[in-house]
């Protein structure tokens, strides 16, 4: 039978003998590229007859190295050993380098050496998986490298022999097939006589298999999967092959690691039929009485007689629809079962667009397996356009404004828009309750309100808006929840089936957000009877939807199906041993604050005083994850982004992002610092409507801890890390942090909080205890020494008034600057010392302050107030001198002790740049400062004697200089 275009039959050599895996030729390549990560394989070079990939950039360099290459394809056999991942993007690349470099044919085993963290589900394959899923003969091994273990993590082909028959992902490793090392491993190769086709027989193609039941049905044809996806059309039989399990799974797992999963969508939705389907339609005459009705020149007694003609319509299209729904032809039920599916395989697609390349994505036929025999024993077979409108059904009803008729089944109808396909992203697809409050979602929902079967018979709404989908509220079960889940994914995912339970939790939250946000709809205008009854109807769709759909117990990929309500249930449960890294807590933001709403709608068993405390910890997580992402954005140490952040924590500010000491006054009052929290989270409505949840006793439970981890992470953390990082570096450093991180803890101890934030500041406590009363007295709280020359303060004694401490000798005087310098230095430095410097904590050896690098706090009391005085000034231009001269009280001056303040504390940065007297300070130097001007323009000869003109030659700003200055003077 002849192939078609994109099959091939393999042809080997009828006499060839497979050659055993002991004897096979083997190429060794090991992937410590520098790309991926972990640092083990490159101590393992000695494991390999080739080490390749070591002078690129990623594992693709192996693919491009035509010595490999050709190895590769001579071998019977080759090893991939590597110890790392790599992103998504370059498994499409090295994919795509392996195909063109046709080396798939060639058997593979793929070692991955690492540490045993976790399940095998969680094991990174992202640098082997390509090869994997395009070798007919391929094995997966994880090397443990600390004892040498081997498990075997998938296997193909040959190789087939060494899984475990209990192999199971999720169970764990126990139920894997182990060796203690390759010693035993080669053993248990030859003896279950795993061979292989000889390299020099094996077939030359770029063609590959999709498993072993498609080699059964096909007799063993290749598929070229390019040439597969651009077929416009393919046979039905070939089809259906294609979508059995094994086949299809394959074939999507080769698309995902070249990058073409789009391409396979595509291919899919090419080949869905047009079906023949019953549906309840308007057959007879309905859609003719309601635009008569709608007639403003009928008299009201001929509307009645309408009314009652549309109701006789209505019932007649009733019995239609029920005996066509069991009359559909062979062939329009094959077309109904094709399409059903070409939906599952897009299912399918779906998933693997959102997995990533841990080992659970080669389990991904038995996820299916059991998400298959869930649907079918909840739902059974019934066909999806198939539709329970008895009388006995359990549904809303509510009064038609339509037909008048009471009693009758109402309707939800969905507004086309163009927007909707953002619901089927890999956001929306992981995270539904958060995408649904996206804009493009906020509209979806029409404000008509009619029974079912008027609104069947509409082609536009009554508010001529254009219709994508109508939902009848009716149960969501058996034959209904077909048609529901059909008519959800029209509307909510643009027809792209991406799985019912999904789609449910989007429609939810829309829903819920329409009712909170649409005065046509609100709760609060119940007395509006049109207004009533479309909250009702929404309100009782909405719940039935809840307590009826089943999602995953766990919300991943891999569980047990069951009721939506009891996942909610497992997740809080959940966030009792999780906490800060449970699933509920890391859900984004808008999505969490709706978790705890479907908590309340569905009156789950949880106590107040639990969602109080998960509420509080996911607060914590969102602002320090929103610091993390501050940290990577940042650019070049630039720190602005932390001075929101601070206003959590302390009252006043010397310059952006340096607190000032108040003392005890320092810190800002816990009923203050919910206000500037909006604005450090970003205002954006999620964050508003997330934060007013909390009550006064709410508020005051996390707000201490708020300010500890925000302490935390400006003080503390130097670069960016996961939030789970974080919190498992201060849970082992910070006393404080098991109860910080526990919001369920008690209250926190007010002492010890205040203990670390304030202890950023000079501990003057701990210094005036270190001095004599007389030496405090004279130093501590006292006016500033004043300038002796244009750069600072004398450099021959102390210049504290009272202060007779002089730093040179008569026997200095003799001997000269130069030869004396040292000598003063000693003895200037050590008066600072201790005068100013906190025992044990002061480092200078010149006396002057240390860089201060919080958290710790100043070694000193002092700060280079003056220096930074005639750093602002030097930088001023002479009109702005002379403005500052002639009016102590200026804005221009009061402008000028802000730049100095902004030098001392942000650029400077050493000392004591908390003080809350620089301003003061500042003042109080600047008639010794403006003297000390006007005597070095007269010793520099300048015509303005001033001081405005004269400028600050900075080369001379050396003690040297200074003392010859000042020894000038004397």
């Amino acid at each position: 039978m002849e192939l078609p275009i994109w099959q091939e039959r393999a042809i080997e050599t009828p006499t060839c003998t497979k050659v055993p895996y002991t004897a096979a030729e083997k190429f060794f390549a090991v992937d410590a590229s520098g790309s991926t990560i972990g640092p083990i394989m490159r101590g393992s070079r000695e494991d390999a007859d080739y080490f390749s990939g070591g002078g690129g950039t990623a594992p693709s360099c192996i693919m491009k190295h035509p010595d490999a290459i050709r190895h590769i394809q001579n071998s019977d056999l080759w090893v991939l050993l590597t110890d790392g991942a790599i992103y998504s993007d370059e498994v499409d690349v090295l994919g795509n380098l392996a195909e063109e470099a046709n080396v798939l044919r060639t058997p593979i085993i793929i070692v991955i050496t690492g540490a045993r963290l976790g399940g095998p589900a969680h094991a990174n394959i992202s640098v082997g998986v390509t090869f994997f899923a395009a070798a007919q003969e391929a094995l997966i091994l994880f090397k443990v490298f600390s004892s040498g273990e081997l498990f075997v993590i998938d296997a193909k082909g040959a190789f087939t022999a060494l899984k475990s028959e209990k192999s199971d992902y999720i169970r764990g490793w126990s139920t894997l097939s182990s060796f203690a090392n390759e010693a035993e491993f080669n053993s248990r190769c030859k003896e279950l006589d795993i061979a292989f086709t000889p390299s020099a027989t094996r077939p030359n193609t770029r063609s590959v298999s999709l498993g072993t039941e498609w080699d059964s049905t096909t007799g063993n044809a290749l598929v070229n999967v390019p040439l597969l996806l651009q077929q416009a059309q393919i046979k039905p039989s070939d089809l259906r092959s294609i979508l059995a399990e094994e086949a299809f799974t394959q074939l999507t797992l080769l698309c995902k690691t070249r990058g073409r999963l789009g391409a396979l969508r595509d291919l899919l939705i090419r080949h869905k039929r047009q079906e023949v389907v019953a549906r309840l339609e308007d057959r007879h005459g309905a859609a003719t009485i309601m635009e008569k009705l709608q007639s403003k020149t009928v008299a009201e007694q001929d509307k009645n007689k309408l009314r009652e003609q549309l109701r006789q319509a209505h019932a007649a299209n009733r019995e239609t629809y029920a005996k066509l729904r069991n009359g559909l032809s062979e062939e329009q039920r094959e077309a109904s079962e094709l399409n059903r599916s070409i939906n599952q395989a897009l299912q399918i697609v779906a998933g693997f667009e959102k997995s990533s390349y841990t080992a659970d994505i080669l389990n991904r036929k038995s996820n299916r397996a059991m998400r298959a025999s869930v649907v079918t024993a909840q739902e059974g077979k019934v066909d999806v356009t198939a539709l329970d409108l008895s009388d006995d059904i359990s549904a809303f009803r509510g009064a038609c404004s339509i037909c008048c008729e009471d009693d009758r089944i109402m309707s939800i109808v969905f507004k086309r828009l163009g927007t909707v396909e953002e619901n089927t992203t890999d956001f929306a697809l992981n995270f539904p309750l958060a995408a649904a409050q996206a804009k493009q979602n906020k509209d979806m929902v029409s404000a008509q309100c009619i029974c079912f079967q008027c609104a069947q018979a509409l082609e536009v709404s009554i508010f001529q808006e254009c219709i994508v989908a109508t939902l009848p509220t009716v149960d969501y079960k058996d034959a209904n929840k077909k048609y529901i889940d059909h008519q959800l994914t029209l509307a909510v995912t643009a027809g792209l089936a991406t799985g019912a339970s999904g789609i449910v939790q989007l429609f939810a939250t829309i829903l819920d957000r329409t009712l909170a946000t649409k005065e046509w709809c609100s709760r609060d205008h119940i007395d509006d009877p049109e207004v009533q009854t479309r909250c009702q109807a929404f309100e009782w769709m909405l719940l039935n939807l809840l307590e009826k759909s089943f999602c995953r117990d766990n919300f991943g990929e891999n569980g047990t199906w069951v009721p939506y309500p009891k996942a909610l249930l497992w997740a809080f449960k959940e966030y009792e041993t999780a906490g800060l890294d449970s699933w509920i807590i890391q859900y984004p933001l808008a999505g969490f604050s709706q978790i705890l709403r479907w908590a309340e709608v569905l009156q789950l068993p949880i106590s107040p005083r639990k969602i109080q405390a998960v509420r509080a910890a996911k607060l914590i997580h969102q602002v320090v994850t929103v610091m993390m992402n501050e940290l990577l954005r940042e650019k070049e140490g630039d720190k602005l982004w932390t001075y929101r952040f601070l206003h959590l924590i302390y009252r006043e500010f010397n310059a952006p992002g340096i607190p000032r000491d108040l003392g005890t006054e320092s810190l800002i009052p816990s009923d203050v610092c919910w206000m500037p929290l909006e604005a450090a989270l970003g205002s954006w409505a999620d964050v508003t409507r997330f934060l007013a949840e909390f009550d006064t006793e709410s508020q005051e439970m996390v707000i201490s801890r708020l300010q500890l981890v925000t302490f935390w992470v400006l003080y503390t953390q130097k670069g960016h890390t996961t939030p789970k990082t974080f919190f498992a570096n201060i849970a082992s450093r910070e006393p404080l942090a098991p109860a910080v991180l526990d919001p369920a803890a008690p209250h926190l101890p007010q002492n010890e909080v205040k203990n670390v934030l304030l202890s950023i500041f000079c501990d003057e406590a701990r210094l005036k205890k270190s001095l004599t009363a007389q030496t405090r007295d004279l130093h501590l709280g006292r006016a500033m020494p004043p300038f002796a020359t244009s750069f600072g303060a004398s450099v021959l004694s102390c210049g504290f008034p009272g202060c007779s401490t002089k730093f040179y000798s008569a026997d200095d005087l003799k001997k000269g600057v130069e030869a004396a310098g040292n000598g003063i230095r000693t003895r200037r430095a050590q008066h600072f010392a201790d005068v100013f410097g906190i025992p044990g904590e002061f480092q200078s050896q010149t006396g002057l302050p240390d860089p201060t690098l919080a958290p710790k706090a100043p070694s000193s009391y002092h700060n280079t107030l003056h220096m930074s005085i005639a750093r602002a000034w030097s930088r001023l231009p002479v009109n702005k001198k002379k403005a500052i001269f002639s009016a102590t009280e200026s804005a221009t001056l009061d402008s000028f002790i802000v730049d100095v303040r902004i030098q001392l504390c942000a650029t400077s940065h050493r000392g004591n740049i908390y003080s809350s007297t620089i301003d003061e300070e500042v003042r109080t130097l600047l008639p010794s400062f403006f003297k000390a001007l006007r005597v070095a323009s007269e010793r520099e000869g300048l015509e303005d004697r001033s001081g405005a003109a004269y400028v600050h030659d900075w080369t001379k700003n050396k003690i040297v200089e200074k003392m010859g200055y000042e020894l000038g003077l004397l």
